[in-house]
């Protein structure tokens, strides 16, 4: 519980503002809030004089710490951040297996609807200019491929390890699933924003739906046949929910 304030001033420190209080306290605080008004508490019996000597002693921390509040509020303003099922495109970036990657529309002779994933962006290749919509679907149908080239060479990894056999993949958006398995038909379905997120949580999922052709629901027989394949699916599953697209 925060002391009684005793009285309060302001003082200026070369432009800046602060916020003086004195209270019942042994010691002096510094502190910037969240709309970057500076106060400082200080002990009943300390003078004026002697607070202001403390605020030059920390004027040069004082506005490094100012500068990083304003740059990282900056950049909050400007960083989306995406929530499942939303695709994640601003109109410059693509989101790849965990990393953020400049997006390069290119006119060009190559075939309408390619792309080409280099080591610092993704090219994507028209032969006529693009509207908005059709940039989205264009990285929509990026994703997918992604998640379909990737998730299919897992899959098949996998279900010989597990000695299950899937009848088929398929790969589209969901809101509210990474994945989901028909236990009757044996077919495997996958988000496609899973291409994303790190490539160890495609892993993840693809184990977690296989795993459901030996135990259809999330019983603990369930879990032990995950675990007993992939150990480390806790970690994986910890990354899914907690890594966020900004």
């Amino acid at each position: 519980m925060s002391s009684k304030i005793i009285r309060q001033t302001a003082l200026k420190l070369h432009g800046l503002t602060i916020n003086l209080q004195f209270k019942l306290v042994k010691n002096i605080t510094l502190r910037i809030k969240e709309d970057v008004s500076i106060f400082l508490t200080a002990p009943v019996g300390m003078s004026i004089s002697e607070v202001q000597q403390f605020l030059e002693s920390k004027e040069q921390w004082l506005r490094q710490k100012l500068q990083q509040v304003l740059q990282e509020q900056a950049q909050q303003k400007q960083e989306k951040k995406y929530s499942m099922g939303e695709l994640p495109f601003d109109g410059r970036h693509v989101w790849l297996w965990g990393r953020r990657l400049p997006a390069r529309f290119l006119l060009s002779g190559k075939k309408h609807g390619t792309y080409e994933v280099e080591d610092e962006a993704v090219c994507f290749y028209y032969r006529s200019e693009l509207r908005e919509e059709a940039r989205i679907a264009f990285v929509e149908f990026f994703y997918k491929q992604e998640v379909v080239n990737k998730g299919a060479l897992l899959m098949a990894v996998w279900a010989k390890k597990m000695g299950v056999q899937p009848t088929g993949l398929k790969v589209h958006r969901m809101k509210t699933r990474w994945g989901s398995c028909n236990v009757r038909t044996g077919g495997i379905n996958l988000n496609t924003l899973l291409a994303c997120w790190p490539e160890e949580c495609l892993e993840y999922i693809v184990v977690h739906e296989l795993a459901h052709l030996q135990e259809a629901n999330h019983s603990p027989r369930f879990h032990a046949i995950v675990e007993s394949y992939l150990p480390q699916w806790r970690e994986r599953k910890k990354l899914l929910e907690d890594f966020k697209l900004v």
